[in-house]
């Protein structure tokens, strides 16, 4: 009974919670009458503005790629950025032009250049020591369900091992190096740089880039004289595509960093708001845009390793492989062409098949053999290193390009007499290369894997070509018109600078056994 009293004694008494309930409301009650205040009326907002059941879907879509909901991006505001006029060039150097003031340096403009995420193989080793040669090539003869990449020194990756390995090159410190060692310069970087400010700054308001609507935000007549060359097809995923691989071509992604993180994560939520969940399909169905998507969601995915691009990327991938005429191995317009497919199409397809393998992810090996027999099919000249259109057309530079990159991605030997045949083409064509952006950007990519003279002529021309003919003054500052095609300003501005970024965007695919190949008789 004692100890009972004692407990009882030690119990506050009613008056007593009275009096601590008053001092608790007076010391805390404003700050939760004001927390519980404004979520009420958010909730309320919401369920005027848009009807109570779409509440939770909009909630939902705050959710990016990842299943978890993470905090706003401080974004640095996207200025505009005066390119400056065209310095003269090392090999024009003489008395004249020694008076010049000296060129400006890309670190002056760091900040429009995203020099973040230095990346490592999985094992640990740094990208200078990656057995990935660069482009690598596809294994036709793979098995398994793993991609097969082909190096310098033979096969090997087969199940995707490395972690960035495919894109390590695009890392600050081995971007830095290889345009120093591979033929950029300061101001390649820095009409680079130009052109992802303009890409940034015409981006629409959805997330998404247009051929013929990029214009919507300005009212500077420079752009509107762009627009009235743009044509009336906006290729909306196309455009989209486009405006986000200069950006993932330097290594800059939704995960990074940097000036362009949420531009980079506005494109990439559009994309995947476009795609259908069924079939995997980007975009309305036409397989020029499907493949440039592919190529662009997979290098997203590359990079950055977020599962939910993943997802994205490996339904690109099965549309492809969906999409293919089994018979002639090629791809057309639309999925399962009723006709044998063409060239340039089959580009962009091979080109998102072989970005998927960069990222890790499988690609069957029947699709790409049947791929080689489309390309056999449209090889033209005495050892089929010229490619046509179609099989009954003529070869062009254009076609050429495509057939010989899908060659070297093969693993076609750099000796082989088709490679050399072709070589030789490009290299005539090099004056027409400056009138057809398709062509320059496919024939630098080739001309690139195949180090040595005829690729320090050809670099030399084309950066000389494309810095000098970006615009450099307006709202249109950075960007470059129309040039051998009528998709518009955001193609061209993209595949100039792409072209411009192909010293860090892939490794040379004959560089690391350049030499060892030049003293050793082939095999």
């Amino acid at each position: 009974m004692n100890f009972l009293k004692q407990l009882i004694g030690t119990l506050p008494t009613p008056q007593d919670i009275k009096v601590g309930v008053q001092n608790w409301i007076k010391e805390n009650g404003k700050f939760w009458v004001v927390s519980v205040g404004m979520h009420v009326l958010i909730f309320a907002v919401l369920g005027v503005a848009i009807g109570a059941p779409h509440v939770k879907k909009v909630l939902q879509e705050v959710v990016f790629f990842d299943t978890e909901v993470e905090q706003a991006v401080e974004e640095t505001p996207i200025e505009h950025f005066e390119v400056g006029e065209t310095p003269i060039e090392p090999t024009v150097l003489n008395t004249e032009t020694l008076t010049e003031p000296p060129a400006a340096t890309i670190e002056q403009d760091a900040q429009f250049n995203d020099n973040s995420a230095v990346f490592t193989e999985a094992s640990g080793t740094t990208a200078a020591g990656a057995n990935f040669g660069g482009l690598g090539g596809f294994d036709v003869t793979a098995i398994g369900a793993g991609p097969a990449v082909r190096g310098p020194g033979g096969v090997g990756g087969g199940s995707g091992a490395t972690d960035k390995g495919g894109f390590s090159s695009r890392g600050s410190g081995s971007r830095a190096a290889a345009v120093a060692s591979g033929g950029g310069t300061a101001d390649s970087e820095r009409a680079v740089a130009a052109a992802t400010n303009w890409l940034a700054r015409h981006q629409n308001p959805d997330g998404g880039w247009g051929c013929a609507g990029f214009t919507r935000q300005c009212k500077d007549p420079s752009c509107s004289a762009h627009a009235a060359k743009a044509g009336g097809t906006d290729y909306p995923m196309a455009a989209t595509a486009f405006g986000l691989l200069p950006f993932l071509a330097a290594g800059q992604t939704h995960k990074t960093a940097g000036p362009y993180k949420g531009v980079i994560e506005r494109g990439l939520l559009w994309m995947s708001k476009n795609q259908d969940p069924k079939t995997g399909r980007l975009g309305g169905g036409n397989m020029y845009e499907h493949g440039l998507a592919t190529i662009a969601v997979c290098e997203a995915y590359g990079l950055s390793k977020d599962p939910g691009l993943k997802r994205m990327a490996e339904g690109g991938v099965a549309y492809i492989v969906d999409a293919q005429n089994d018979s002639s191995g090629g791809w057309h317009y639309s999925a399962n062409p009723p006709t044998v497919g063409d060239t340039s199409v089959v580009g962009w397809q091979l080109m998102g098949l072989k970005s998927a393998q960069m990222a890790g992810l499988p690609v069957p090996p029947a699709t790409l053999t049947k791929s080689q027999k489309f390309l056999k099919s449209v090889s033209k000249g005495k050892a089929g290193g010229l490619f046509s259109y179609g099989p009954d057309s003529g070869p062009t530079p254009a076609m050429s390009a495509v057939g010989l990159l899908c060659n070297q991605y093969s693993g076609m030997k750099r000796t082989d007499p088709a490679m050399v045949e072709g070589l030789n083409y490009v290299m005539s064509n090099l004056g027409a290369a400056k009138s057809n952006s398709y062509f320059l950007y496919y024939a630098t990519q080739v001309m690139h894997n195949l180090p040595g003279p005829e690729w320090d002529t050809w670099n030399r021309n084309a950066r000389k070509h494309l810095i000098s003919t970006q615009i450099k003054e307006g709202c249109a500052s950075g960007s470059w018109t129309s040039n051998g095609h009528d998709a518009g300003p955001v193609m061209s501005t993209s595949i100039h600078a792409l072209t411009l970024e192909v010293y860090y965007r892939y490794l040379p695919l004959y560089q690391l056994d350049n030499k060892k190949q030049a003293m050793m008789p082939d095999e």
